[in-house]
């Protein structure tokens, strides 16, 4: 470069942003800030520390936003400074260029510089200062762990000497090393660090993305891909559009799978790797094999130096992990699959076999990254391998805790090829049929367990093949259940497959299989709404059945009690099985999940508003229970309903239905679309609610029949909204039909609903209406119903004042009533807000909830004050009621 070419470089930065290249590729930095903020926290703290003047480390593995984070920052920095000149310079391609290759461009005289460390810095100095002109100058540099080591230092120097401001990205396996850790050691330099994208922010980002909801087994999928990185996330949701396994369904987006094409993460791995020695590129070849692995077997295969060095780049990760034995070992695993991808093809197929067998042989850890684990047993069976029995039931079991049922499903198709006939092939069936369930493929999880029932129906039976019969029964009547929507034929097949067993019997004192057997049979009625059968299921969950299976049948019960009205039991019983189904969660894979639900709905019942919402907060670890994917999106839509968010609730209730239009697993599609048409009423959308409701009732009720008296109090919810005239005969044939079942918590709210009818019509409730209110009141738990008596009783009194009082206590518990007088020409938006407003809720409280701006609510909340010529929120709260 000549001094001319410097001075053009110096005169175009007083324009604005310069992008200086680099000697192998120019910056991606030069690239506009993405609009999606991934990590607001530190960007809010960056955009403070560049705007107080303080240099700033972003520091991260690969692919975590550093550069997205530093590009929104500058971004804000640039609006609220207009002499900014921001200069990029990258260290991407320099390690093996000249020394101060990544800085050349910036001097103003590269020749007379070279050979003279004093005199680079000077020149340097001087020609920063002549871009800075009378301005802030801002260097942002990229890939800073990958500049030469000379440029390293001048920049080290010329932070210390406060010459410039600098913004740099930084590898986290580089943070230790100097001069970086110095710079922020000595307070030089403000260290920010961004970990791995939380399945949360990534939910948020899809949505932003795809320009629409996102169904949460969808999320959930392109979160385990992309790793917690925002660069392969972005790339894994670009491969899944191009390849049409994202479609969207009543505006929401769902994975449908499909063949995949050639990532480009794998480029991007390529890329990655460019600057890596031969001995570290054979160092990867191993550890694309053989990893997870222990450290102390790696070292068997490749140098000590070679594993520093993919550590240094970024390519493998060493952690502290558990031994079968009790022990600890240091583990090393690639930090993405792709260099396992990129680095495989160089790899004939008898040296993976050849180093695989070497890493089968060494003692499993526990504790390694599940996916990694997958992959090398997989590998394995593809290339042949005979894979120990344990290691693979270690894969199978580390795919069922990530909830990668396909690899569930792949990984014992291929063991089964070799698995001799037997105990072991039926459990390899059991556990595919396991996650074909999971997968909602009822029909092929049906063949499997029958199949698994066949070969251990051979016998001979001890504690292990009885155990694992009883589990294949149990699995092998949900499916029938759910496939025919029948608990009678379902109670048949149970029947079919424990026959063995009872043929056995007087030689089979090895467990108490018929508590086992019962207990299958109590869950099935339970969930088929049998609550005749509740009293010999409470006995039965102190019975002499294995706690793991008692687990299965706490939620059905609880579901019942709360039926009944007996709330406080419900919720005691949940919280006791919650912490049985987590010490039993490897024999009953799905009983935490199950318990949730019981427990969600037994707190809603309950009128526990808040704590509903905290039992749907996400885990510490983002790791979701296993449930199936539908039920997540019912519950934060009941919740949205319970708050008085509608137009939340709409959006994840038509979630819920894109994903009950491909499977309804848990039977609860009929109270979704049902919760669905009391959202849309509450939004005005009239046409949509009828719909809705017209869906519902054609839908079957399936396996979830215990759940019809709360269906059908939702629907009285959706006509009241609509202002049908049928809610008052409705409400009469319900309460009817749950006093006949002994529905005590039903009845009660059927008969609210009966009664607020017909205050709406002008008329007065029938005193033994009331009475029976008061009745029930008393045998009722929770504070939901509580508040319903107290409701009915201001009614009943003709109180206005006590009834508002009344009203906004039904509120807080999670019901929220439709406006008594004629609709008003409000927006959705509009409506939600002045519900909730009228609720006695703050601007800053609505904001929070709505995620909005206090003046957005404000400026709506103005909007609704004039089109109802109310001037308070008292006064909206009068003509609301």
């Amino acid at each position: 470069m000549t001094r001319s070419d410097a001075r053009t470089h110096a005169g175009r930065a007083r324009t604005g942003s310069t992008s200086v290249p680099t000697p192998r590729r120019a910056p991606a930095a030069a690239v506009a800030a993405p609009a999606t903020v991934l990590h607001p926290a530190v960007v809010d703290r960056l955009t403070a520390s560049l705007a107080a003047g303080r240099s700033a480390l972003v520091v991260g593995e690969a692919g975590t936003g550093k550069t997205q984070a530093v590009a929104q920052a500058v971004e804000r920095l640039r609006a609220t400074h207009d002499d900014l000149q921001v200069v990029h310079i990258s260290g991407t391609g320099t390690h093996d260029a000249l020394p101060l290759g990544a800085l050349e461009p910036l001097l103003d005289d590269p020749a007379a510089a070279f050979g003279d460390l004093a005199a680079t810095l000077r020149s340097l100095a001087t020609s920063l200062e002549h871009r800075r002109g009378d301005g802030r100058l801002l260097l942002r540099v990229e890939d800073a762990h990958r500049l030469d080591d000379a440029s390293a230092r001048a920049l080290d120097w010329l932070v210390r000497q406060d010459s410039v401001q600098v913004v740099a990205t930084l590898r986290l396996s580089w943070a230790a090393r100097p001069p970086w850790a110095a710079l922020w050691k000595d307070d030089v330099v403000e260290r920010l660090d961004i970990g791995p994208l939380t399945r949360e922010a990534t939910e948020r980002w899809l949505a932003t993305e795809l320009g629409g909801p996102v169904t949460a087994d969808t999320a959930h999928r392109l979160w385990r891909a992309a790793g917690g990185s925002a660069m392969r996330l972005r790339e894994a949701v670009h491969d899944a559009v191009a390849s049409d396994a994202l479609e969207q369904r009543n505006g929401t987006w769902v994975w449908r799978g499909g063949q995949q094409p050639r990532s480009r993460m794998l480029d991007l791995a390529e890329l990655d790797l460019h600057g890596v020695s031969p001995q570290g590129r054979e160092a990867l070849e191993v550890c694309a094999v053989v990893c997870p692995v222990a450290l102390d077997v790696l070292l068997d295969l490749v140098p000590a130096p070679a594993v520093d060095e993919l550590v240094l780049a970024g390519a493998v990760t060493t952690t502290t992990a558990e031994t079968v034995t009790g022990g600890t070992v240091r583990v090393v695993d690639l930090t993405t699959p792709a260099y396992a991808d990129v680095a495989r093809a160089w790899i004939p197929a008898s040296r993976q076999r050849e180093l695989l067998q070497r890493a089968l042989d060494a003692p499993v850890a526990r504790g390694i990254a599940a996916s990694s684990l997958i992959r090398s047993v997989s590998l394995a069976i593809d290339l042949g391998m005979d894979v120990p029995s344990a290691r693979v039931h270690e894969a199978l079991g580390a795919a069922f805790a990530i909830h990668q049922y396909d690899s569930v499903v792949m990984l014992a198709t291929g063991a089964l090829a070799s698995a001799p006939q037997g105990p072991e092939a039926a459990h390899l069936h059991a556990l595919r049929g396991d996650a074909r369930v999971m997968l909602t493929q009822l029909a092929d999880a049906e063949r499997d367990l029958s199949r698994a029932a066949e070969l251990l129906a051979e016998g001979p039976f001890d504690v292990a093949t009885v155990t694992l019969l009883l589990h294949v029964a149990d699995m092998a009547t949900l499916v029938a259940h759910r496939r025919l929507g029948d608990v009678d034929r379902a109670l048949a097949r149970l029947e079919e497959v424990v026959r063995p067993l009872r043929e056995a019997d007087p030689v089979l004192p090895v467990l108490r299989w018929h508590d086992e057997v019962e207990v299958t049979r109590l869950t099935r009625l339970g969930y088929a709404g049998r609550l005749e059968t509740l009293d010999a299921a409470l006995a039965a969950l102190e019975g002499g059945a294995h706690p793991a299976r008692r687990v299965s049948l706490a939620p059905p019960t609880a579901m019942s009690l709360g039926e009944s009205g007996r709330l406080h039991e419900a919720f005691a019983l949940c919280a006791r099985f919650s912490e049985i189904a987590a010490a039993h969660e490897d024999q009953h894979r799905w009983g935490r999940g199950e318990v949730l639900v019981a427990m969600f709905f037994t707190l809603l019942w309950s009128g526990e508003v808040e704590a509903v919402r905290a039992s749907l907060a996400p885990t510490a670890d983002d790791a979701p229970m296993a449930v199936e994917w539908s039920t997540v999106h019912t519950a934060l839509g009941l919740l949205a309903i319970a708050e008085g968010s509608w137009t939340e609730a709409r959006t994840h209730l038509a979630t819920a239905r894109a994903r009950f239009d491909e499977s309804d697993l848990t039977g609860l599609a009929r109270y979704s679309l049902t919760a669905e048409a009391v959202a849309a009423a509450a939004c005005g959308d009239t046409a949509a609610a009828r719909d809705l409701l017209d869906q519902a009732s054609r839908t079957a009720p399936g396996s979830a029949l215990a759940m019809e008296g709360d269906v059908a109090v939702r629907r009285l919810d959706a006509l009241a909204w609509l202002r049908s005239p049928d809610v008052v005969s409705e409400a009469r044939a319900l309460a009817r039909w749950a006093r006949e079942r002994g529905a005590a918590r039903v009845e009660l709210e059927a008969l609210h609903r009966w009664v607020d009818a017909t205050r709406r019509t002008g008329g007065q409730p029938d005193p033994a209406l009331v009475a029976r209110v008061r009745d029930l009141g008393a045998v009722c738990d929770g504070e939901r119903s509580a508040a319903l008596v107290a409701h009915v009783e201001a009614v009943a009194a003709q109180d206005a004042d006590l009834a508002r009082i009344a009203e906004r206590e039904l509120n807080r518990r999670g019901l929220w009533l439709p406006p008594q007088g004629a609709p008003v020409a409000l927006t959705s938006r509009e409506q939600e807000i002045a519900s909730l407003a009228a609720g006695g809720m703050t601007s800053r409280a609505i904001a929070q909830r709505l995620v909005l701006s206090t003046r957005t609510v404000d400026s709506h909340l103005s909007r609704v004050f004039a089109k109802l010529g109310v001037h308070s929120r008292e006064e909206l709260g009068n003509v609301l009621r």
